[in-house]
């Protein structure tokens, strides 16, 4: 999952559209705010595979309901990327909590009541207190019960427990597992400065820590609190957004007739196949690449060799070893990226392509694509690959999900689609049918 550390507050009213859909009002922090958040200590995300058979084999621990023990299975990402906030309630009475909605990873945590005694970022945080919750429970005997979730700047642990969860009137599912965190010293200061206290993942399963347990989506649908298992952002331009749960807000879209949809490569990321980029006039890939959309994310990061063609093109281009990002001249006149996919070429201007921040009554000039890492080579990093494979696929059997969120062919081949990208379009999910789509937006409705 991908998380920055910014000062946005996000406040969630629910407005009903019809009887099916609901609309969630979010608010993003100002692009000045967020450019220097996001500058003062920026980790490049860094996507990993499942750890070898043998090596948790080796580890002696016991498969137990919930998964293999397994490597961190999302895109790693430091606090300063997130952008877009919403309230989100937990227990009966319910506990109010800032939330990133997060399209890149699949786990809900919040603070539990030990965190601020463990860890000093953690003080400030809004704590769920279990014992304030008469729906409360712990999780079935022989589930997963530790929750340990790293991060480009660190670790978090803690316990799972099911409880009842509302993300707007109306919209409650119960008996949903859930995290209560004990320990956020990983993450450093970038979380105690941030606005939001916990992250509610919405990517599928095949990515949590507990593959097993259903995520808040998939539980609405299940239990009737909406007719479909999809959900639509809106991402404001330096303006208030929107998330629609239940279907998506035709009001939003210039024509709701024409959304292209696009299946996805494997429900685990909210992971397309993207059939071309190009920068400018120049083709930067070949073949199909991978995109994977991530609302938990602002910029735009691709494979190193694809992002390095477009910084050899931009004349002074200068890395900033500390950030992993490349300063520019403010005057220069960046070409267009456009990303193809679904037959259908998505433009993003040169100008959006530049992050301008001030210091000291001068301006600094950012590209805003950057370099994401990929860890490990292949699924199977041991010797006996042989012995690998077939216990791998005993623990997809068992855990009912595949040994990679990522497709073979999209390992060092994915490019992680953010904020900055997503905010040019109305961008709808769904889980139901497995497949992501897109429309153009309704320019007369923006905020």
């Amino acid at each position: 999952m991908l998380i920055r550390s910014l000062t946005l507050s996000a406040a969630l009213a629910a407005t009903a559209v019809s009887a099916e859909l609901l609309t969630i009002p979010i608010r993003k922090v100002p692009d000045k705010e967020h450019h220097a958040n996001l500058l003062s200590s920026h980790t490049p995300p860094r996507l990993t595979v499942m750890r070898s058979a043998s090596a948790v084999a080796a580890t002696g621990r016991k498969l137990i309901r919930g998964g293999p023990d397994h490597e961190e299975n999302v895109v790693l990402r430091d606090l300063q990327n997130a952008q877009y906030y919403g309230t989100v309630s937990i227990g009966s009475p319910p506990q109010e909590f800032e939330m990133v909605f997060d399209t890149g990873s699949a786990d809900l945590w919040v603070p539990g009541q030990s965190c601020s005694s463990k860890s000093d970022n953690c003080s400030s945080k809004s704590a769920y207190v279990k014992t304030a919750s008469s729906s409360f429970s712990d999780v079935d005997t022989g589930a997963m019960s530790d929750f340990s979730i790293r991060y480009g700047s660190g670790d978090v642990f803690g316990k799972f427990g099911v409880d009842t969860v509302t993300v707007a009137k109306g919209y409650t599912v119960a008996n949903q597992t859930f995290a209560l965190v004990d320990s956020t010293d990983g993450l450093g200061d970038v979380y105690k400065n941030a606005a939001f206290d916990g992250i509610l993942g919405l990517a599928f399963p095949a990515i949590s820590q507990d593959p097993l347990a259903n995520t808040l989506i998939a539980n609405l649908k299940d239990q009737e609190g909406v007719d479909r298992a999809m959900f639509a952002f809106y991402l404001g331009d330096e303006a208030n957004g929107e998330l629609a749960i239940g279907g998506y807000n035709k009001d939003r879209m210039q024509n709701p007739e024409l959304i292209n949809w696009i299946p996805l490569a494997m429900p685990a990321y909210w992971l397309v196949a993207m059939d071309q980029v190009k920068f400018g006039d120049t083709v930067i890939t070949t073949g199909q690449t991978g995109g994977i959309m991530d609302t938990g994310t602002s910029l735009i990061y691709g494979p190193r060799e694809q992002v390095m063609s477009m910084i050899e093109a931009i004349p002074e281009a200068e890395l900033i070893p500390q950030l992993q990002l490349y300063h520019i001249p403010c005057e220069t006149d960046l070409p267009d990226l456009e990303f193809q996919m679904g037959k259908k070429a998505y433009n993003i201007t040169g100008d959006e392509l530049m992050m301008v921040f001030s210091q000291d009554g001068e301006d600094y000039c950012i590209f805003s694509i950057a370099v994401m890492e990929f860890a490990g080579s292949s699924e199977f990093d041991t010797r006996d690959e042989v012995l690998d494979e077939k216990m791998m696929d005993e623990i997809k059997n068992f855990a009912g999900v595949a040994s990679s969120p990522i497709p073979r062919q999209f390992l060092h081949n994915t490019w992680l689609m953010g904020d900055s990208f997503l905010r040019q379009q109305y961008s709808i999910y769904d889980y139901e049918n497995k497949r992501f789509g897109l429309a153009e937006l309704n320019k007369d409705m923006e905020e």
